[in-house]
């Protein structure tokens, strides 16, 4: 398998997170730049966006949430479950989590391309406030059930919140207060999070060495 990522994007890291919980997983990683429109990346994927996941008999997938959904119900690894989609808190945190992430990275790609005060950035910068100052509230009451199981839908979260805390950062000391903090500090997956932040990923590791750093 290979694994097509970068150091900064948070689609990358959350599948990158989800393959170092599969046992016994060897995969290549092929350290790219999207932007760039690399011949190797749009090979296996048209729209030259990471991540992107060759499989051992040459079918490529893309998509984060299809990549992490094909891992786990293909390798059902023991730290990391589906979610339960006939469990509406479930379903709900991982809707939020990963419009978040999405929110928060197009908000900041626009900005390589655009005026700061374009409506579209502000608006996804309102976005991203409004989004931590209700999960900050929601992470104490009605979310605190289903906060610390070791599901995709808190991988999500996690990585979602990590990458606005990193490119975010002035919402995010803002609006995320103790209940954010504590849901990070007890998150089943901070381990394997806190092992591929971008300065690790920086120095472009190979997959065994990730894997290592995990344990």
């Amino acid at each position: 398998m290979k694994l097509y990522l970068n150091d900064t994007s948070p689609f990358s890291r959350v599948v990158l997170a989800a393959a170092s919980l599969v046992e016994d997983l060897s995969i290549e990683l092929v350290w790219v730049d999207p932007w760039q429109s690399p011949q190797n990346l749009t090979r296996v994927n048209p729209f030259s966006i990471i991540p992107a996941l060759e499989l051992s008999d040459g079918i490529p997938l893309v998509e984060s949430l299809c990549i992490c959904q094909h891992l786990i119900n293909r390798f059902k690894p023991v730290d990391l479950n589906d979610i339960d989609y006939t469990d509406a808190r479930e379903v709900q945190v991982l809707g939020i989590a990963k419009t978040l992430m999405e929110v928060g990275f197009r908000t900041v790609a626009l900005g390589r391309f655009t005026d700061g005060d374009n409506e579209m950035i502000v608006r996804g910068r309102n976005g991203v406030g409004e989004c931590l100052q209700r999960l900050e509230s929601q992470l104490k009451h009605e979310l605190k059930p289903v906060a610390t199981k070791p599901n995709l839908a808190i991988l999500y979260l996690h990585a979602a919140l990590d990458y606005v805390a990193f490119r975010h950062s002035e919402a995010f000391q803002l609006h995320a207060g103790e209940n954010t903090a504590a849901f990070l500090e007890q998150s089943p997956f901070r381990r394997v999070l806190d092992s591929i932040t971008p300065d690790e990923l920086a120095s472009k590791p190979t997959f065994e060495q990730i894997k290592k750093a995990a344990l």
